[in-house]
Order: C-alpha cells, then structure tokens, then sequence
C-alpha cells in the first residue's frame, strides 16, 4: 500500500477528475491487510482504476481485524458481516468451532493428500453438504444486504465487479446485478468447474449448472491466462471472455534492500502441495552436485517461506541436506519480499498435471518485481513457461538436466563474481505491472458503460 492508503492514486488519467470518475463496486472476499496472493488483484484495482477514471468501492467482509489499516473509514471500503458456516456447525454439534473434526473425534489423518481413508470420506462429504455451494456462503446475506443500502444511495455505481476464488463473490454478483441494475463483470483468478485441482466428482456436478446459471446474466468473464479463457469460453460459448493477466506493484519493491546474501541462496515462497508443486526434483539435483563435489555445501542455502509441510522436511532429510535447506513457515509479507530481493537465485514450482498450461503462479509476478534469476521446476510448458522466454528473467526447466545445467552455470557466475547476474529485459517486464493490468480494465469496463453487453473489447477479449 502506497502512503495514500489502498485506494488513493497520485497521478490521474489525463481528462479524468472526481466529477467524471465513474463508479465500480468491487466484490472481494480477500483483501488488505489480508496478506493472502488473492488479495493483491482487488487492492492493485482499487488503488490504480483511480488513473484510468474509475474509482472503486470495495466490498468485503469484516474477517480480519483492521486496526492501523489506513484505508479503516475511508468510505471507500465498506465492511459487511460474516458468518463461518463450519465453525457454527461445529458448535452446534457441541465442538469447537476453531480446531479440526479429525484433532476433536481423536481421528487419524492421512499425511497424504486425496484420503482414502473412510471416516475423512464422511467428514468431507458432510462438509461439502453443510457448505454448498462454497465454504464462504455465510458471507452472502451480509454483503446482500448492505448492496441494497447502496442502491438507495448516491453516488450511483456504473458497474460490478466480482473476484473469485471463492466462488462466493460471483454468487454475489449476479444478484447485486438485478439490485443496481449495471454491468456486471466476473473475474477469475483461479477457475470454477474448470479448475482441474478440483477434481472432486461431486464438487465437479454439483457445480457445472450453477456456473452456468450464475454467469449467463453476467457482462464479461475475465480470467488470468489465455488457455484459462480458452476453458471458459468452451463452458460459457455465448459470454464475452476477456484475458487479463495477473501483475506486480513496483512500488512494492521500491524501497527493500538490494544487497544479495553472501551464499549462494535459493529462495521459495508461497504454499506447497505435495505431488503437485514439489521441490523433490531440486533436492535431487542439489544431492547429486553436493555428491559430486561440483557444488560445496557451505556455499548454499535454500530457503522455503510459506505454512510449515512435514512432508518437505521429509524431503530434506532423505537427501541428506539438512545443512543446505531451511523451512521458516509463515513470514510477514514485508519480509516475504525482502527475503525474494535478496536472493541469489528464485524458485518456482509448476503444477504437476501435464494438462495444466495455463497456470502462472502469483509468484511468479512477485519475483519479477523482486528483480532476481528465476528457476522454475515441473510442469509442462505453457504461459510460465512463456513469460519467463519473453523476459529473460529466468528458465522453465522441464527436466532434471535443464535443472542441473542451470544451477550448475548459476554456481559458477556465484563463484566468479560473487552474485548470479540478472538478465530481465525491464520493457517486457514493464507488462507484468499492476498498472498495465488495472489499464485493460478500465479498458473493458469503458466498454461496457456503453451497453449492458459489449460488442467489442479492445483488451484481449474472443467469444
């Protein structure tokens, strides 16, 4: 967030001012201070839309406290209640609303994802029946309600905009539709039914109808990657399907520290799923050079930043490299940041699934910002894969001998210089920013203030 607050900007779109800024309601259900990756897409809209004459009112529920915030008050944010549907159940079935099912029965887990294990079959199966159709649906009524208080109040909103996951905002936003009676434009940062993480059958048609249902009265579908539009232009052939990619805020990284670690260090953060976005395949290489005496032990350090995974530390001890490998858990964002800019070398992990090409990782935009070598390990080729060739900030290494090449010619530029040289090309990073992305909005919704259904979309749009 700038000095201004989240939602202030200090330059203007030339001919733009407050009496000719129109209006959007922002629909999130994350956002700041959250420091979740689903949060920076609204706040990045709210605070640089103001440039392209668009000023945002962002409606969000009230789950974290916002104390300090600089944007508590500001009339801009509107706050609505929040009802956790899990955590009521669970106090009506006299447990603690807090603390895990599994943790409160003396249940086993499984330390592996996808459970076949019959009691977590039931747990799960009653949990998709208490929270239908997404875990955040408590939100709905809080956020109904204070749209209809908007409605009856000046000044009139010009278009919605919803942002999901959760899948709850788009709910949202097909009925503030019919209350504010505007455009409505539903934004994707992850897929709906389309997502191929969710792959539970059950999820999957329960859910097909009602995408479909809730998305046909909307004006547009933006999501984050070509193949993602691609998806949800075969799911919904008569809506506008505009690709607007994800970015990163320059004044994020504006004033962290530039001085690079004394070691060879190899930096991770984010969440980790196992089998899907693994590092195995780097502590492999990592173990074989060690082994091979091609890289010293006491030169490296990998660093992993993000919630704590038993099975990574697993990981690292069977490749024996205790000595190289630290997992700090969760850090601030602030110091997430600080710890990408000074690293040697960043990591990014693919998503497994070899039918998954449209994936870029939130990550990846941050690591740009952060100016730092990117290797990106597993996957298959796809936008990642582009992004990182069309920017020379980094390499998709799609094998381990593209992996071990990589760090092996790092290592060495580490060994000669002292630092691993940086080779972005600023022009074709300059597309990744939060003000390329929040100009091809204004784009799409200058579009449609025109008509409830635009017939044309200057920024990517293909039906």
């Amino acid at each position: 967030m700038d000095a201004n607050g989240p939602y202030e900007s200090s330059r203007s779109e030339p001919g733009s001012s407050a009496n000719t800024m129109r209006r959007v309601l922002l629909i999130a259900f994350r956002y700041p201070p959250s420091e979740a990756i689903g949060a920076m897409r609204p706040a990045a809209l709210a605070k640089y839309l103001p440039q392209f004459g668009w000023q945002a009112t962002v409606l969000t529920p009230e789950v974290e406290h916002r104390a300090g915030d600089p944007g508590l008050g500001d009339p801009r944010l509107i706050e609505t209640g929040y009802e956790d549907v899990i955590s009521s159940w669970k106090s009506k079935l006299g447990l603690d609303g807090k603390l895990g099912v599994h943790e409160q029965l003396g249940l086993p887990e499984s330390s592996k994802p996808r459970s076949n294990l019959l009691h977590t079959y039931v747990l799960d199966l009653a949990k998709y029946v208490i929270t239908y159709p997404d875990e955040t649906r408590g939100w709905i009524p809080f956020a109904l309600k204070e749209i209809e208080q908007i409605r009856d109040r000046q000044p009139k909103i010009d278009a919605i905009l919803t942002t999901s996951p959760p899948i709850t905002s788009h709910l949202i936003g097909c009925k503030a539709k019919k209350i504010l009676g505007c455009p409505w434009v539903a934004d994707f940062r992850d897929l709906w039914t389309q997502n191929l993480a969710n792959s539970h059958p059950m999820l999957r048609s329960l859910q097909i109808g009602l995408e479909r249902r809730t998305l046909k009265t909307a004006d547009a579908l933006v999501t984050v990657s070509a193949p993602w539009a691609e998806r949800l232009r075969k799911g919904h052939p008569a809506q506008t399907v505009v690709t607007i990619e994800n970015g990163f805020d320059p004044d994020h990284f504006s004033s962290l520290s530039k001085e690079l670690t004394p070691k060879f260090t190899i930096t991770y953060a984010g969440r980790l799923y196992q089998g899907q976005r693994d590092p195995r395949l780097l502590f492999e290489v990592l173990a074989d050079l060690i082994s091979e005496q091609v890289m010293q032990p006491e030169d490296i350090q990998v660093r992993f930043y993000g919630p704590d995974e038993p099975w990574v530390t697993a990981q690292v001890q069977q490749y024996g490299l205790n000595q190289v490998v630290a997992v700090h858990g969760m850090v601030t964002r602030d110091e997430s940041l600080q710890r990408q800019a000074e690293s040697q070398v960043l990591l990014l992990l693919g998503w497994a699934d070899p039918r998954e090409t449209g994936q870029h990782s939130g990550k990846l935009f941050e690591y740009f910002g952060a100016s730092r070598p990117i290797l990106a390990i597993g996957g298959s080729r796809g936008v990642l894969t582009e992004a990182l060739e069309q920017t020379h900030a980094g390499i998709h290494a799609l094998s381990k001998d593209q992996v071990r090449n990589f760090l092996v010619a790092a290592y060495s530029e580490f060994k000669a210089a002292g630092y691993v040289p940086y080779h972005g090309e600023e022009t074709a990073i300059d597309r990744y920013t939060h003000i390329r992305m929040a100009r091809q909005y204004a784009e799409l919704l200058n579009s449609m203030s025109h008509a409830s259904r635009p017939s044309a979309v200057a920024v990517g749009a293909s039906r």
